[in-house]
């Protein structure tokens, strides 16, 4: 400003006398005017800081809509989202979440675990070929996973290929399963013990999207419930029927699939898992099949979850009598022949609720679970256990400063169902805190 009072003034006197007035008057004009635009400056400050933080705020809520389509950090399309083909420029992006668990429970234990720390690949190849990956380093890296890694092909919206090691397109939290997505601590039970979270196979398979609907559909190799370390037991169901595809046997074949659809606020799903499961063992085959429907959505400050599953394990009565003859597997002849689960979660944006417009966000919630995975005992079972099955209840809060990063607190009460010989029901219930980040 000084500047230019300066060379005005000094324009105005070295001009021609019959223009010194007119030239004086029309110079200062400049420098007055910049003065009282600097003498606003405050306001307009005021006005830029306001302007920055909405920009703040679209540009959180712009990534929070981009991150729920996929596993990696939303910078990538996800198993759920429709299709686009890349640019031409091959480009690879590094990503990937962690948690840290602190977890008592009544009796007065008290743990810190690394849960896990996942790193995660992604790459456009080319313009039509994306490589994605991710490995799991659990417990304080003592325990390493490969997560998933697959090819996608990418055609069009409507068709597209998938081949390598798939996540199952199970439920709505198994190709999703990031911590800062869900709210509690620990992934729902629903989803731990009845959808074996996180559920990989190897395979192929088609995925695309036809208007508001979405969809995958694999063809991979099948859980097994005959071996001496992979099998079906009456706690976890089929979890423990996975396993790491390190050349394992692959006999069977099962197919998996989903379909969403688009919903006010959400959306819909129908998941359903089929194949036999005794791996060449025994004659018969074992057929396991898994059926989940599922509704997500959120209305105002208010946000529902719900989900319902049913599973069935033909031939239990020749898996369970191999499993007792079997020598690694001796004893564990707890084959259920059904399995069944519901889950019905309601959380509440507080922010939002009282109409205040940030980037952070505390999240209040409450979820019922009902946990049945020996919902009828199978055939020739003699080592069952009807306190596998429970209920459930968990309330809680997660603050999220930022869309990627959640600090969580969960309580718990579980309520079992009556024991054999037993008076009564047994409950157990515990306090869990967590940290948890997507990268």
């Amino acid at each position: 400003v000084v500047i230019f009072i300066v060379l005005s003034v000094f324009r105005a006197k070295t001009n021609h006398e019959e223009t010194e007035g007119m030239n004086y008057k029309k110079f200062l004009a400049l420098p007055i005017a910049m003065i009282m635009m600097f003498a606003t400056a405050p306001v307009f400050a005021a006005d830029v800081e306001e302007l920055e933080r909405r920009l703040n705020i679209m540009a959180e809520e712009l990534d929070e809509v981009k991150g729920t389509g996929g596993s990696m950090g939303g910078l990538i399309p996800g198993p759920g989202m429709r299709p686009r083909r890349l640019g031409s420029q091959s480009k690879t992006y590094i990503n990937g979440y962690g948690e840290t668990h602190y977890n008592t429970v009544d009796d007065g234990t008290t743990k810190i675990d690394q849960h896990r720390f996942v790193l995660g690949v992604y790459s456009e190849l080319n313009d039509w070929i994306n490589l994605n990956v991710e490995m799991d380093f659990e417990h304080a890296m003592t325990e390493l996973e490969f997560e998933f890694g697959y090819l996608d092909l990418m055609m069009n919206d409507v068709l597209n290929f998938r081949v390598g090691t798939l996540l199952m397109p199970v439920g709505n939290i198994n190709e999703y399963h990031e911590p800062n997505r869900f709210y509690s601590v620990e992934r729902p039970n629903f989803h731990k013990y009845l959808i074996p979270t996180s559920w990989a196979q190897g395979g192929a398979g088609i995925f695309g999207a036809v208007g508001d609907t979405n969809y995958r559909i694999y063809a991979t190799n099948a859980v097994v419930s005959t071996d001496g370390t992979r099998y079906f037991d009456d706690k976890y169901f089929i979890r423990k029927g996975r396993a790491q595809l390190n050349a394992v046997t692959a006999a069977d074949i099962a197919i998996t699939g989903r379909f969403e659809r688009k919903a006010p606020g959400g959306q819909m799903g129908l998941s359903f898992y089929t194949g036999d499961s005794t791996n060449g063992k025994i004659e018969q085959g074992g057929r396991t099949t898994l059926v989940v429907a599922d509704y997500k959505t959120k209305r105002g400050a208010f946000e529902y979850d719900l989900g319902i599953m049913k599973g069935w394990i033909e031939d239990t009565e020749e898996i369970n009598a191999w499993m007792d003859a079997d020598g690694e597997a001796a004893g564990a002849n707890d084959v259920p022949e059904s399995a069944f689960g519901l889950l019905a979660e309601v959380a509440i944006h507080i922010p939002e609720l009282r109409g205040v417009r940030t980037i952070q966000d505390w999240i209040a919630f409450a979820r019922y679970e009902l946990i049945r995975p020996n919902d009828n005992e199978g055939d020739s079972a003699t080592s069952t256990d009807p306190t596998k099955n429970f209920n459930e209840v968990n309330v809680g809060i997660a603050w999220k400063p930022i869309w990627r990063v959640a600090i969580k607190s969960t309580y718990w009460q579980r309520y079992y169902e009556e024991a054999a010989g037993a008076n009564g029901g047994t409950t157990a219930s515990g306090l869990d805190f967590a940290v948890a980040y997507q990268y």
